[in-house]
């Protein structure tokens, strides 16, 4: 009824308003006189309408003119109206029964021309008009959708109770159509006229269904709030969690599992909603009952984008969950998970947190089998591979017990550790070497197999441990795993093959190069543990015994041979001889096995070795035998054995030594005395002919040499130095050798091939040993030269410290040698003066007439005043020649008057006659040294 009442109503107007304009016309004056006639041209209504005219144009219409009919562009006079505004002609129009809702040619009504205008008049008067605010109009909006993007004054211009009631094809009203629109504005406008709330449309949704849809959108948030305060509902879930918060006004409003509205719409991804709850404040890194934060969820849910958003406005990227959980420990759908990750790290996040198992994000990763490039980025951020669960498990661990073979490689990049146990002590080698599965060859690299557990055990060694498959040792070591690696126990993998007698392991590592004579901490190599001899209880490894370990040496070039020997392995020499060994073979100093025998002093293995084709005269590279090596080692045991085998007793070394020069060398001294008994030479030389009596004297060896000398050895022999035995020990400072030489005889004066006597070593030694050689029998006793020890020690240039204890000891200080001068003379020539001082204060003849005719006296006063300051500061200043002449006669005729001052000085006597009464001064009137005799009469 109200609808037709403002019909009614609105046709009264339009027919007033008609006959207004009539009576305006009827009214006017009359026109003006006709111009001068010209031919016109009459304009049609459309350009009439186009210039405003609207008086001429109306004319058009009574009659004339079709109220629909339409110009070239498609349109009616009532779209020309709407144009250009002109209200009163769009009401005229109207009235006349204008056609509201025609398009034209670009699919206009008139009253979507009014609304472009927004011309709110002229679109109520259409709308009044019957015009369709939701008429179809091909590719353009309705006047419904776009007074909406409109609203304001414009809006509010056109809602009437029939655009209110109205709906388009979709059954959707105005209110519907600004919940699609999210514009809230217009949708609170519409509110305030009306509120019908639960209008559905075809599809059966209320406007706040279709504004709760568009999730991406704040602005339909924002619709969906004003539709909300106005009391409409929704079987949508975001209403559940949006509703209270509205219509509280608190939007940390909490339902089930203190799940809040942020919560909510960052798991499900609605970024309009967080957008929207973010406006209003929401806590951004508030926790539900399971401790979880809104980036929890976003992660959770993959939602890449909401967790930008929520970072970027302050959530705690390390926030935690009940369990421990970061976001990071999400597991993240996988098309999300690298860009979740990236967006976290990037921000801030700590890769190495952990949750309440241990588990780091890295373990999640693996535990989720996500790909090497999602692990990569979590991997260069910093994550520390070697972190453990409350398990003790590593993510390598994991990666190798849940097969997650893609994970492997780029773990062990990232330094993970093989050998990292968990806390029941198994590593991820250990594992994989279980399960004998697909994750082992992954395991083996270049890098791994030069790594070692923590008691030094490498791979190969664990995996021989664990008797893996030949082929994965065969890998192991083709990736260059140390064949000879030692554990912290000295083993190496071949020891562990030995023991546990796997065959086909040892015999692989030692064509790969493995040492059968590699010595644990214990001194246990493979080899030895290969004997049940050795290692009780057990059986002999005899596959150890092959082509390969028989050409086998160790680092001294010894062979198995000669291991067997020093083993005294009598029971399998003969085994490893008929395997092709060479019972003679020589190690790198030359030694057969044999000598390894006779080291161990083992007369059944000397016995076992000849038995077996051993040469008992083959030489080392020094040119020893065995019965040298016999010596060196003191084998008594095996001595007596190789004699007794006819080995030779007299053998001479490369440096020409037998086996009692050893033996007396290194004070040996039963092999001594069993050699000597088995008729040793006794005169035999070495290359510097030095005999056995000689080598006791050199080894400092008195007893060996009493035994010797006792059995007739010569103590005056001499060497191809020609040097004595008393040479050797007076060099040695051996004071006890020289005293038990001398008492068998041994000359001081003996010369060697450089002319050198043992006294003059001794000499050059110590006073020491000059008093040793001393003797009462020597003392005095000159050389072939007639030179006494004292003549020697001053041809000798010995020290004033060991002339004085010559002196001391007694010798003669006036004897002469062969060409007649005195140990004085001999001093003075080589001008010792101090040598000199202390044989004339000994009492040593000045003037004892040498060879050449001159005496001291006379050899100091032309050597000058050092030879005069010697000789005459003591008591031979009064001494007198033969004739009764002192010095300072001599002085008077030869000297100078500088050398008669000094001798005054030194206490000559001027008075004193010769047995010719001649006075100092007489002898020297008597030579006409008158500046003499004038200082002599002074």
């Amino acid at each position: 009824m109200k609808t037709n009442s403002a019909n009614c109503t609105f046709k009264l107007a339009l027919l007033v308003s008609l006959a207004f304009l009539l009576v305006a016309a009827c009214a006017s004056p009359p026109p003006p006189a006709p111009p001068p006639p010209v031919e016109e041209v009459e304009d049609d209504v459309w350009t009439l309408l186009e210039k405003g005219d609207f008086a001429q144009a109306q004319q058009h219409f009574q009659g004339r003119t079709n109220l629909n009919s339409t110009d070239p562009q498609g349109r009616t006079p009532l779209h020309i109206a709407a144009e250009t505004g002109a209200s009163e002609w769009a009401a005229f129009f109207i009235a006349l029964g204008a056609k509201p809702d025609l398009l034209d040619n670009q699919n206009y009504t008139p009253l979507s021309i009014a609304t472009e205008h927004r011309d709110g008049t002229i679109a109520r008067m259409l709308i009044d008009g019957g015009a369709n605010i939701h008429h179809p109009q091909p590719r353009r909006q309705t006047p419904a959708v776009r007074a909406i993007a409109i609203g304001g004054e414009f809006l509010k211009a056109i809602l009437t109770p029939t655009t209110l009631e109205t709906v388009d094809d979709n059954g959707r009203n105005l209110l519907h159509l600004a919940a699609i629109a999210g514009n809230a504005s217009s949708a609170e406008i519409i509110l305030g006229a009306d509120r019908n709330l639960k209008k559905t449309d075809k599809q059966g949704k209320t406007a706040l269904d279709l504004a709760l849809a568009e999730t991406n959108s704040k602005e339909h948030m924002e619709t969906a709030e004003k539709l909300i305060l106005a009391g409409a509902v929704s079987a949508n879930p975001i209403y559940t969690y949006l509703a209270p918060a509205v219509r509280s006004s608190n939007y940390n409003t909490r339902i089930g599992d203190g799940i809040t509205p942020l919560h909510y719409a960052a798991g499900e991804g609605y970024v309009g909603l967080v957008e929207f709850l973010l406006d209003k404040r929401a806590d951004i890194n508030v926790k539900n009952a399971a401790g979880t934060t809104p980036l929890h969820e976003a992660a959770r849910g993959g939602q890449t984008g909401i967790m930008d958003l929520l970072i970027r406005n302050g959530a705690d990227v390390n926030a935690r969950d009940g369990k421990g959980n970061t976001p990071m420990h999400i597991g993240v759908p996988l098309e999300s998970h690298q860009a979740a990750l990236s967006l976290l790290i990037l921000n801030g996040a700590d890769p190495n947190l952990r949750d309440e198992h241990g588990d780091s994000p890295l373990h999640i990763l693996i535990t989720l089998n996500r790909d090497p490039s999602i692990t990569g980025v979590l991997l260069a951020s910093g994550a520390d591979v070697s972190f453990r669960n409350i398990e003790g498990k590593t993510p390598l661990y994991l990666a190798v017990q849940e097969n997650r073979l893609n994970s492997i490689p780029i773990l062990l990049q990232y330094k993970s550790d093989i050998f990292a146990a968990d806390n029941a002590g198994i590593t991820p080698l250990d594992i994989a070497l279980r399960n004998d599965g697909e994750a082992l060859p992954f395991l083996i690299t270049e890098e791994t197999m030069a790594q070692s557990d923590s008691t030094g055990n490498t791979a190969l060694h664990i995996a021989v441990k664990a008797e893996a498959r030949a082929d994965i040792l065969v890998l192991m070591l083709d990736k260059k795993a140390l064949v000879n690696a030692r554990n912290k126990e000295g083993d190496t993998s071949l020891h562990i093959t030995v023991r546990q007698d796997l065959q086909e392991s040892g015999e692989l590592l030692i064509s790969r190069g493995a040492d059968i004579f590699a010595n644990n901490a214990r001194g246990e190599s493979p080899l030895y543990l290969s004997f049940p001899e050795k290692i009780p209880p057990g059986k002999v490894r005899e596959w150890i015994i092959n082509p390969t370990t028989v050409t086998a040496r160790d680092g001294a070039g010894n062979t198995i041979l000669h291991y067997a020997a020093q083993w005294k392995l009598d029971d399998h020499i003969p085994l490893m001889i008929q395997k092709g060994m060479n019972p003679n073979i020589p190690n790198a100093m030359g030694e057969p096995p044999l000598f390894k025998a006779v080291k161990e002093d083992s007369r059944s293995t000397v016995i076992v070795l000849l038995a077996a084709g051993a040469q008992i005269d083959f030489r080392d590279s020094q040119g020893n035998n065995c019965l040298h090596a016999a010596v060196r080692w003191n084998s008594v045991n095996a001595a007596q054995t190789l004699i007794a085998k006819a080995a030779n007793i007299n053998a001479h070394a490369l440096n020409g030594k037998t086996p009692l020069h050893d033996s007396i060398r290194w004070g040996i001294v039963r092999m001594e005395t069993l050699l000597i008994g088995n008729g040793a030479d006794l005169e035999a030389r070495d290359n510097e002919g030095n005999t056995p009596f000689m080598e006791a004297i050199i080894a400092g060896s008195g007893a060996s040499a009493e035994r010797l000398a006792d059995i007739r050895a010569d103590p005056n022999i001499r060497n191809n130095r020609g040097d004595t035995p008393l040479h050797i020990a007076v060099a040695q400072d051996r004071t006890d050798l020289v005293v038990l030489l001398l008492n068998m005889g041994a000359k001081i004066h003996a010369k060697n091939i450089l002319g050198t006597t043992p006294f003059q070593v001794a000499l050059i030694t110590s006073p020491r040993m000059v008093s040793a050689l001393l003797t009462r029998d020597w003392l005095l006793a000159p050389d072939d030269d007639g030179h006494t020890p004292l003549h020697i020690a001053i041809l000798s240039s010995a020290p004033a410290e060991v002339i004085k204890t010559i002196i001391d000891m007694g010798g003669r200080v006036s004897s002469i040698d062969a060409d007649g001068y005195t140990p004085l003379r001999l001093a003075l020539e080589q001008e010792k003066w101090e040598q000199a001082k202390l044989l004339a204060d000994a009492g040593s003849n000045v003037f004892t007439v040498a060879g050449d005719g001159k005496t001291p006296a006379e050899v100091a006063l032309i050597k000058g005043r050092p030879a005069i300051n010697a000789l005459f500061s003591g008591n031979a200043i009064a001494a007198k020649d033969p004739t009764g002449n002192t010095i300072l006669h001599y002085a008077a005729h030869t000297g100078t008057p500088d050398l008669i001052s000094l001798l005054i000085d030194l206490g000559a006597n001027k008075t004193i006659r010769n047995i010719s009464s001649e006075s100092p001064a007489d002898v020297a009137i008597k030579w006409r040294r008158s500046d003499i005799a004038a200082l002599l009469n002074s």
